[in-house]
């Protein structure tokens, strides 16, 4: 086993970028030294340990290396699916990395006709060249163009695209004489192409090869994934085939860690103090409540990556595992072998946690078991399906608990919902950069609530409400210009309309 060394013993790029990160409040000096202790074992570069684990985004190691070492980011490496793999090799250039303002590259060919080839793929973005190893872009187009030739194209390329455009999940859906393939962006459903069937059955049957399914079985439902590289990142992937009349339907969720937001402050949640005074309790019950797609596991994740993982036990019941954080003890559930998540949380009360994390509250079973665990001297965070904190409560009385049993444990509730945000270069109008969506991101919309004593917890339990609701909340937006009431319909229903503030800008109130 090789002992946690301290940060000062390690050698000097590894120091230097660890003191940065820690100066900067990225990282903590223990994250630092597991690590440097993972590094000493594996020999991998201290940044791509600190991403893999969860403890940096890819983002702010190319940030931290341009400033402490801008002459080391020539060792990066990028690739970006919309420029044509061709086009690197007829110029001899190879992508280093990318800020909000700049593309780093290196290239053996003439800086001046790079710039003109690559502009319109980067039209935003300064050039800045670094140097390049013939050897080095040798090995990097032999890796790009293995995608071009070998039996995964077709899925690396509908897959990459899928993450340049942002994509949450894939779908793939088999006609009588094709296929149509569709992207989830901003929570809608997009047409992306179609393709011919002979098309399609190699697609699935590599994606399923992929994510270790059975090939064979095309009568029942499978579930599976894999890991791929993106960009210097990995991504998780998410596979589910549904049997139907044409064929195998398949969809992938796009598990980006860069598209997780590494803090509770960046998700843009109201009142987000409120949550973090219920979790930052060292036992209760924590509750995050919304509907599917709203953005639940987002702020699990980011309230656990806020959480002391290394000097406390962590355990997550998820179904599935969708981010995976190192030093977090994480499980998958899975019926088919009779591990749900009433046997997952009597496991984690043999294994000495601190923190529980369960996916989601199904039973009373479940249920009475996470109210044992947070009076046994343990937090709890669950998730559930509902639109409202007072409708928290009614779903667990639904279940079977009684008020006795929540009154003293009972320690905030979160809801949310996510809703698109306006494009800000054309703030809804519609244009080049949003696609002519007019949208160009998502923010949750919440309402929480922190109890601090249980004559708060009865209050509530009685119909008293202290805070905002998530509609007076998604209001709030249309009225700061962030989104509109056309989204709010969308998401709500157009009884929305009905809660419109009196005083808002009619300006606003039509969009």
């Amino acid at each position: 086993m090789t002992p946690l060394p301290s940060p000062k013993a390690s050698p000097k790029r590894p120091q230097q970028l660890g003191a940065y990160l820690i100066d900067k409040g990225w990282i903590t000096p223990e994250a630092l030294a597991v690590s440097l202790a993972e590094q000493n074992t594996t020999q991998e570069r201290l940044g791509t340990i600190l991403v893999r684990s969860g403890f940096l985004t890819r983002q702010r190691l190319v940030d931290a290396i341009l400033e402490i070492a801008p002459d080391r980011i020539h060792g990066e490496e990028l690739y970006d699916p919309k420029v044509p793999v061709e086009l690197l090799e007829s110029t001899g250039t190879l992508l280093v990395a990318e800020t909000p303002g700049a593309l780093y590259l290196g290239t053996l060919g003439s800086e001046l006709a790079v710039r003109q080839a690559l502009s319109p793929f980067f039209p935003d973005r300064e050039f800045r060249f670094v140097p390049l190893q013939p050897d080095r872009l040798d090995n990097y187009l032999v890796k790009l163009r293995g995608l071009q030739t070998d039996d995964s194209n077709l899925s690396e390329r509908i897959l990459r695209s899928a993450l340049l455009a942002g994509a949450s999940d894939v779908h793939i859906l088999p006609k009588p004489e094709s296929y149509s393939l569709f992207f989830r962006v901003l929570g809608v459903l997009e047409h992306y192409q179609e393709g011919t069937l002979d098309e399609y059955l190699t697609l699935v049957a590599r994606i399923k090869d992929l994510s270790r399914m059975d090939l064979a079985e095309r009568r029942l439902p499978q579930d599976g994934g894999f890991q791929m590289e993106f960009s210097g990142r990995y991504v998780d992937l998410r596979v589910a085939t549904i049997p139907g009349v044409d064929g195998e339907n398949v969809v992938i969720r796009l598990l980006d860690p860069d598209n997780v937001r590494p803090s509770l402050d960046s998700l843009g949640i109201t009142r987000i103090h409120e949550w973090r005074r219920g979790v930052s309790l060292p036992d209760g019950l924590c509750i995050i409540g919304g509907p599917t797609g709203s953005g639940k596991t987002s702020t699990l994740n980011a309230t656990v990556r806020e959480m002391d993982r290394l000097g406390r036990a962590i355990y997550t019941a998820e179904d599935p595992v969708e981010y995976r954080q190192a030093y977090v003890r994480q499980v998958n559930i899975n019926p088919g072998v009779g591990l749900d998540f009433n046997r997952a949380l009597r496991a984690f009360m043999r294994a000495d946690p601190d923190i529980i994390m369960l996916g989601e509250v199904r039973d009373l079973e479940t249920a009475k078991m996470a109210i044992r665990a947070a009076e046994t001297g343990h937090l709890v965070l669950a998730t559930l399906h509902t639109e409202s904190i007072h409708g928290a409560y009614s779903r667990l009385r639904d279940i079977g608990l009684q008020e006795y049993e929540l009154r003293y444990l009972l320690r905030a509730v979160l809801i949310q919902r996510l809703v698109r945000t306006l494009c800000s270069y054309c703030q809804g109008a519609g244009c080049n950069h949003c696609h002519g969506k007019g949208y160009g991101s998502r923010n949750p919309v919440s309402e929480c609530a922190y109890f601090a004593n249980e004559e708060e917890v009865s209050r509530m339990f009685a119909g008293e409400k202290w805070w905002p609701t998530i509609k007076e909340d998604a209001w709030e937006l249309v009225r700061q210009g962030i989104t509109d009431q056309r989204e709010l319909i969308r998401t709500f229903g157009p009884e929305i309309l009905q809660m419109r503030p009196v005083d808002l800008d009619p300006s606003l109130a039509h969009g």
